[in-house]
């Protein structure tokens, strides 16, 4: 199914957010890793790790966070059409709501497109 431009954009802002919640997980596990090799006690358990992510939704204003355990956040991510998001700011006509928690919602991809560049796509949807 041939998708349109707002809703590629669309799709192309939430992998940008996702991609930049990401790297918070990766530092994290960097760190634990770096004191495993010098034999240092590990600081933190990352795993439990309350961390609070940007919404993952395709506004590119929004400045949402959702507070979720590293863990959970990296459990959902093993499906990489997966994105995590602030309850209510799905939309529709690109994405399907999987799972609704108290404070967020996992929502699916309808279509796929390729890896985006670093740079966010002006979008008609406005969840601020």
């Amino acid at each position: 199914m041939k998708m349109s431009l707002s809703e590629r954009r669309q799709l192309e802002n939430e992998m940008i957010f996702r991609r930049a919640n990401e790297k918070v997980g990766d530092g994290f596990d960097e760190l634990a890793a770096q004191h495993i090799e010098e034999n240092t006690p590990e600081l933190i358990n990352t795993e439990d790790l309350m961390l609070h992510f940007v919404c993952e939704c395709s506004d590119e204003n929004c400045e949402a966070r959702i507070p979720i355990k590293l863990s959970t956040y990296q459990k959902i991510h093993e499906n990489r059409d997966a994105f995590i998001i602030k309850l209510k700011h799905q939309v529709k006509g690109i994405e399907k709501v999987i799972v609704s928690e108290k404070d967020y919602s996992v929502v699916e991809k309808n279509n796929s497109t390729a890896e985006p560049d670093g740079k966010l796509n002006v979008t008609s949807v406005n969840n601020t």
